[in-house]
């Protein structure tokens, strides 16, 4: 699982920074993705190598950035194509970046809730072959 945690720490970065890049680099803004990005790699490096102790902390601290990420990316980019009107058109750079944090966030909390149903299910045979 930390390697996947790696990996979607990585994405949002590269998402964050092409954003920033790509968009001419006016708005920190861009960015976001990137600063979510960046705890997630940080965490998952933790749950790569750290002890078992901190291995459980990491994983579920990633989970937990990466579940808000997601609730507001989504929150963020439906409410900006909601607003859109005539006199404020939408903005399909921010829009795009903010719903590709949203779906790498799903992504990660979608695959760390079956990695943490499993290590339950591993630690209770386990304990009943006791």
């Amino acid at each position: 699982m930390s390697k996947i945690t790696i990996g979607i720490g990585l994405a949002l970065i590269a998402l964050g920074v092409g954003f920033y890049f790509g968009t001419g680099s006016e708005h920190v803004t861009a960015l976001i993705p990137a600063f979510v990005g960046l705890p997630v790699f940080l965490l998952g490096l933790v749950a790569c190598c750290g002890g078992e102790g901190a291995r459980k902390h990491a994983a579920h601290f990633a989970v937990l950035i990466t579940t808000i990420g997601a609730i507001a990316g989504l929150g963020r980019g439906i409410m900006a194509i909601v607003r859109a009107s005539a006199e404020k058109p939408l903005n399909t750079a921010a829009v795009a970046a903010t719903l590709g944090m949203a779906a790498l966030c799903i992504i990660h909390v979608i695959f760390s809730v079956r990695s943490f149903k499993a290590a339950r299910r591993a630690r209770e045979a386990a304990a009943s072959a006791r």
